[in-house]
């Protein structure tokens, strides 16, 4: 049996986009066994694919804060890791504090730590940690890349387009089957997200949420934190007849979403969460560019801003004041073109399902 050990630690779609690449990594590795280290907060994520026997959750954000409590945690962590020599240790995600932790892993005699060239990632001293280094273009979609780099890593051919995450099948349970009821005829609504500059202006989702439900879909809406629950409210009080789900385990949401009629996404994890479960899915762009890290897979529709300055790729946005409170390129979508888009991608999954 070959032990590999992915680490792909963060972010929610970052995790999501390396599922496909574990098929490419079964293709070349027979009798292949898959441990995956990864931050605690999506460790859901790498469970439900077929292939992953461990799941090794890691804490980096909370280990920074020293207490008695957190450096127990770490040792446990330690131990549980270094129980199994691996033959290949993979790190799939090319930084300085994932090469290292990559480090902590025990490699077996002769055994290979894999990672990105130097000029094929932003962190380039971490390549100086592996002993096996691919070079990838930084020009493909961060999917791509991974499955570069596991085909790079064992000289396989440059493989054809995948867009299969080998997940869905996870969620054919009981629990998906009584949450059916909500995700009937539903489009979700996935409004919450990181950088300022990716947000969509409040009113606009008013506008969506009421374009869903006069087309006879109810608006589903998720949240995260408080400040996203107190948001999903307020689009839920403006347009009666919107759902707020409670909060869910990531597991929990996918077993609902499955269901889902489709989805209308800010540039965030749960889009890439849609495309992974072939959910229709429009996503909404302006600071971020969709061409190397957006939703990945059928049915999926990117809306880029049409703008001067999109994608800025920046946090803040240099537009605002002198009465501009909101980013400009948000104002070049309108509610019609987003809702077709979404209808078109609904239609597709219909003809290809023999709806």
């Amino acid at each position: 049996m070959t032990k590999v050990l992915i680490v792909k630690m963060t972010s929610m779609g970052d995790v999501l986009h390396a599922l496909p690449a574990l098929e490419d990594l079964a293709e070349h590795v027979p009798e292949l066994s898959v441990d995956w280290m990864v931050e605690e907060s999506f460790s859901d994520i790498p469970s439900w694919h077929p292939l992953v026997d461990r799941v090794i959750p890691v804490a980096t954000r909370r280990w920074r804060r020293w207490s008695r409590a957190n450096y127990g945690d770490f040792r446990a962590f330690l131990k549980s890791l270094r129980k199994v020599p691996y033959d290949y240790i993979i790190d799939a995600q090319g930084l300085m504090k994932s090469a290292a932790f990559a480090r902590l892993a025990r490699l077996v005699p002769g055994g290979q730590r894999i990672g990105y060239s130097g000029d094929s990632i932003k962190e380039s001293p971490a390549a100086w940690l592996y002993s096996n280094k691919v070079a990838v273009s930084r020009d493909e979609h961060a999917v791509e890349r991974l499955r570069l780099l596991i085909c790079g890593a064992f000289d396989a051919q440059t493989p054809e387009i995948r867009r299969s995450y080998s997940i869905k099948t996870s969620f054919d349970t009981k629990e998906g089957a009584q949450n059916r009821l909500i995700a009937k005829k539903s489009v979700f609504l996935f409004h919450g997200t990181t950088w300022a500059t990716k947000h969509l202006p409040e009113t606009l989702w008013y506008r969506i949420a009421e374009r869903v439900l006069n087309n006879g879909y109810t608006p589903v809406l998720t949240w995260g934190n408080d400040i996203e629950h107190q948001r999903a409210q307020r689009i839920a009080e403006h347009v009666e007849g919107a759902v707020v789900l409670p909060k869910s385990s990531l597991t929990q949401l996918a077993a609902i979403l499955c269901d889902a009629s489709g989805a209308i996404a800010v540039d965030t994890g749960l889009g890439h969460l849609a495309a992974a479960l072939d959910v229709p899915c429009v996503s909404i762009y302006g600071a971020t560019d969709p061409a190397l890290t957006g939703t990945y897979g059928r049915f999926q529709m990117q809306l880029q801003a049409e703008i001067v300055c999109a994608p800025c790729l920046s946090k803040t946005c240099s537009e605002l004041g002198d009465g501009v409170t909101e980013p400009p390129c948000y104002a070049t979508f309108a509610v019609e073109s987003i809702w077709q888009s979404l209808v078109h991608q609904i239609s597709a999954r219909e003809r290809a399902i023999g709806v």
